[in-house]
């Protein structure tokens, strides 16, 4: 309630601005005809005193310094003085200047500010009863001359003391205003206050229901991808493999969910950031591409993918939101088409202006059911589905325009009911020239390397799957495991390592507790060993804390064992480890 007749001043200042530079423009031209015809009646006194207020008005009326009650109590004063003293000179009142000047800004100060007519009235009070005065001792207002020897000075002293209380009048009037406007800033700014604590709370409370939702979505599925991984390589029936497909698309497709509310919680609240990596582009696309060959399939669609020869192999680029926007494109298509195609094309060209930058072009096209022009001006906004008969959220394509702006990409459609819809989408890559980290080399790599890897994670499953998956692509390995951070601790210092694989959320003692004991340690072939973050938090906040923590990388979960084994082959270095046992 404090904040309400501020709030409606201010509103009024707002409604009248026009009225009051009008007001002052028409008083300025005004009182310059006035001026001229007073001196052309050669009533030469009341003439000059006129000036001063033709000046007045034509800088108010181009000033913006002063506000309009400034003006108005100025102009108010100054005309009230100029009517006494022109009554006071020839003994007789000029109306003129009540009828042209002081009833008009009476007028709108009634308008404007209530409040000052007490102030106004007051003056015009004090002016009246001050020449009743004057008359009651008979002073001669009609001797032009016996008042200029005799009354000028008592004249003169009445002005200064009419301004002095006007003044002193203004200044409280004022005090008062400025307490009123610091208590009504102060119980704003606490109401303020409390509302961005409350707002804080919220955010929190947000960040820390969806970083736990996250995490104990992510940690299962982490598990589920590397129990098909492991069994990909041991099945050989075609129908188990064709199982083995459908729990893979499956386990995707949830992740992709969660990473879609995920995202758009963050692009949101403008707090999402990019993950930058090198990566095989075409076989990255191929991948996505496979994933979702059997569903189209078994929907009798044709699925088909052209790929340019020209585009580059390995590119720099957030891998994962790529594959993520076009996953979305790509599972809208088939679920929106009955029959027909689905074709995904990809092309570019490379960016004459940018050296070694690509311009990824991909299109991805339907004979589905199209998107009529209703929908298609609100596409891209939250939860827009061109079928609510669906179960379906509608993030996908909220969420792809916000990645792609993210990447200084664009994306558009054309569509026709049921003619199919086609999107395009582009998206500027730097090139990787020389690549020396993709999966084929870390396997070579590593076949016959006899490296010593700890393995810490408290979810038993996941240790025993990722043991597995190593073992498999590691087959001269030397695996040790650890259920927690203080396990993972003491045989770091009683065993040699060459790579850490730890888990960040753990019971007793977390990773990034464990890993800052590690850097702590005096052998500087265990304080330093790498130690990479397995973690089912994706959020860059999580993961800058694992970095600061000491934390060599980091593997965001669910994970390939191809992406594992590059971060590993990234990481070791046993020239460097094998040096620093010595000297130690």
């Amino acid at each position: 309630m404090a904040g309400t007749p501020s709030s409606a001043t201010n509103r009024r200042i707002y409604k009248f601005s026009k009225l009051d530079n009008f007001s002052f423009n028409f008083f300025s031209l005004q009182s310059f005809i006035v001026t001229s015809f007073l001196f052309y009646l050669e009533l030469t006194y009341v003439a000059w005193g006129s000036i001063p207020i033709f000046l007045l008005f034509l800088y108010f009326s181009n000033s913006k310094k002063y506000s309009f009650s400034q003006k108005a109590i100025a102009a108010s004063l100054l005309l009230i003085i100029y009517f006494t003293f022109s009554f006071a000179l020839y003994g007789k009142t000029f109306n003129f200047i009540v009828l042209l000047y002081i009833i008009p800004i009476v007028l709108l100060i009634i308008i404007r500010y209530h409040k000052l007519m007490f102030n106004l009235i007051l003056l015009i009070i004090t002016t009246v009863s001050t020449t009743i005065y004057f008359d009651f001792f008979g002073f001669d207002y009609g001797n032009k001359i016996y008042y200029e020897k005799n009354i000028y000075n008592i004249f003169f002293y009445f002005i200064v003391i009419m301004i002095l209380i006007y003044l002193i009048v203004l200044l409280t009037a004022r005090t008062n205003l400025v307490k009123y406007i610091i208590e009504d800033l102060k119980t704003k700014n606490n109401e303020l206050e409390e509302s961005r604590i409350e707002l804080r709370k919220l955010q929190i409370n947000k960040e820390s229901f969806f970083a736990i939702m996250s995490h104990e979505i992510r940690t299962p599925l982490n598990a589920i991808k590397g129990i098909s991984d492991i069994l990909k390589n041991n099945i050989q029936s075609e129908e188990d493999q064709n199982l083995l497909e459908l729990m893979d698309y499956s386990s995707n497709h949830l992740l992709a969910l969660v990473n879609n509310i995920l995202d758009f919680t963050k692009l949101n609240d403008g707090v999402f950031s990019l993950q930058y990596s090198e990566f095989n582009l075409g076989k990255s696309l191929n991948s996505l591409f496979k994933m979702n060959e059997r569903l189209a399939l078994e929907k009798g669609l044709k699925f088909e993918i052209q790929t340019s020869t020209d585009i580059p192999h390995y590119v720099y680029g957030d891998k994962n939101r790529i594959n993520q926007i076009v996953l979305n494109l790509l599972n809208n298509a088939i679920e929106y088409t009955k029959i027909g195609t689905v074709k995904m094309l990809v092309t570019g060209n490379y960016n004459s202006d940018i050296k070694k930058e690509f311009l990824l072009q991909i299109t991805i096209s339907d004979t589905g059911k199209g998107i009529d022009k209703e929908l298609g001006e609100k596409l891209f906004q939250k939860y827009a589905t061109s079928n609510t008969s669906k179960n379906s959220v509608g993030l996908g394509l909220t969420i792809s325009k916000g990645l792609i702006d993210l990447m200084n990409g664009s994306i558009s459609f054309d569509s026709e009911p049921n003619e199919g819809t086609t999107f395009h989408i582009t998206i500027p890559l730097p090139i990787v020239e020389n690549n020396s980290t993709n999966s084929d080399n870390v396997d070579n790599n590593f076949k016959d390397t006899a490296i010593k890897i700890l393995l810490v994670d408290d979810n038993k499953i996941n240790l025993l799957v990722l043991e597995k998956q190593l073992k498999n692509k590691l087959k001269n390995s030397q695996l040790t495991t650890a259920n927690n951070g203080l396990e993972a601790l003491n045989l770091i210092k009683e065993h040699q390592y060459d790579i850490v694989l730890m888990d960040v959320i753990m019971p007793i003692m977390d990773g990034k507790t464990a890993t800052k004991h590690v850097r702590n340690l005096t052998d500087d072939s265990k304080k330093n060993i790498p130690i990479i973050a397995l973690t089912a938090n994706v959020g860059e906040k999580e993961l800058t804390e694992c970095l600061n923590a000491g934390m060599t990388d980091f593997v965001t979960k669910p994970f390939e064992v191809n992406a594992l084994l590059k971060i590993i082959s990234k990481n070791y270095k046993p020239e460097e480890q094998h040096n620093h046992s010595v000297l130690s």
